[in-house]
């Protein structure tokens, strides 16, 4: 039997069905719980991964072998990438940015409604035997005519400041020291120069806005940029929303936040323990933080949309030489 002629690669997590098709087309692929998974550093010329890690050891491993030239990650977050260690094995990492961007920044949306209306926490105390009168001055707050204030202005933070704006004609302010010209004119085309923006310092952004939305990824300058100085700065009215990544909030100083009210209300799709467990998390369940699984891009079609791109990535870095969305 003939060996076969299709590069190797390995996917580090299981595939959406559609990906898995085309991926097995293409290459020789070795899959999670094969034979080959635990050796897939000595023969793979390419790594796909969804949130599997690789880590210096693994590319140290690969480097002696002298195969593996690319990896490509499901998705915008690389946090579970050894960059370091991969760029200097001359390995090139991709990502899926932008797909999941419209998913994400609804489920940001539907947070912010939700802490500003106290949807969640009502439903618990009404399951809990609870009864709520409308005298208790429970209802929340509304949401028309507040500011936005958004740490990022990629994809994600994009999607959610033009919902944001037209639902509830809102004022922006904007806060990326790294935004690149072209996404400084999207913005500028996007929004009326009445109701955006830019600030140069997150401290302003922090005192101006009712409800600060996260949007930058975790890195060692941005672990624990909203801490208790933060926290301190913002309206004991505003909301605090976290779709990006764990670390970026210090849970410890949002849960005192939260009991000591500086804020009134917070919601976080991403935590620095994943998935969030009860006991992980009820102190700051009960301060009244709503948690949800980092499940913004979940959604069936997003989830194979951002595979079947990471696939075709990985397709046209080792059949055509063509790196789309390099991140090193």
């Amino acid at each position: 039997m003939p060996l076969s002629t299709k590069p190797i690669v390995v996917a580090l997590n299981p595939l959406h069905p559609q990906a898995l098709a085309l991926a097995s087309e293409r290459f020789d692929l070795i899959l999670p719980g094969s034979d080959r998974f635990d050796t897939w550093r000595e023969h793979a010329q390419g790594v796909l991964t969804i949130a599997a890690r690789v880590t210096e050891e693994d590319v140290e491993t690969a480097k002696q072998y002298g195969k593996l030239r690319y990896v490509a990650k499901q998705g915008t977050g690389v946090d579970m990438l050894d960059l370091p260690a991969l760029r200097e094995a001359g390995i090139v990492v991709m990502n899926t940015p932008g797909i999941n961007a419209q998913a994400v920044a609804e489920l940001a949306l539907g947070l912010i409604i939700d802490a500003a209306r106290k949807i969640s926490t009502t439903h618990a105390r009404f399951y809990a035997g609870e009864t709520i009168n409308k005298s208790e001055g429970w209802g929340g707050q509304t949401l028309f005519g507040k500011t936005l204030g958004l740490i990022g202005g990629g994809d994600t933070g994009f999607a959610l400041a033009k919902m944001f704006h037209s639902a509830f004609h809102a004022k922006i302010i904007l806060y990326d020291p790294f935004l690149s010209p072209s996404d400084m004119q999207r913005w500028a085309r996007g929004f009326p120069a009445t109701d955006l923006t830019y600030v140069s310092g997150l401290d302003e952004l922090l005192t101006r806005s009712d409800i600060v939305s996260l949007h930058c990824p975790l890195t060692k300058d941005t672990k624990d940029m909203i801490s208790t100085p933060q926290f301190d700065l913002m309206k004991d009215s505003s909301i605090l929303v976290n779709v990006a990544r764990g670390g970026i909030v210090n849970e410890r100083d949002l849960e005192i936040a939260l009991k000591e009210g500086k804020i009134s209300g917070a919601g976080v799709d991403v935590t620095v323990v994943e998935p969030p467990t009860r006991e992980n998390y009820e102190g700051l369940c009960k301060a009244g933080c709503i948690i949800t699984p980092h499940y913004g891009a979940a959604p069936a079609e997003v989830q194979e949309a951002t595979c079947l791109a990471m696939v075709q990535h990985m397709i046209d870095a080792l059949e055509h030489g063509i790196i789309r969305n390099r991140v090193v």
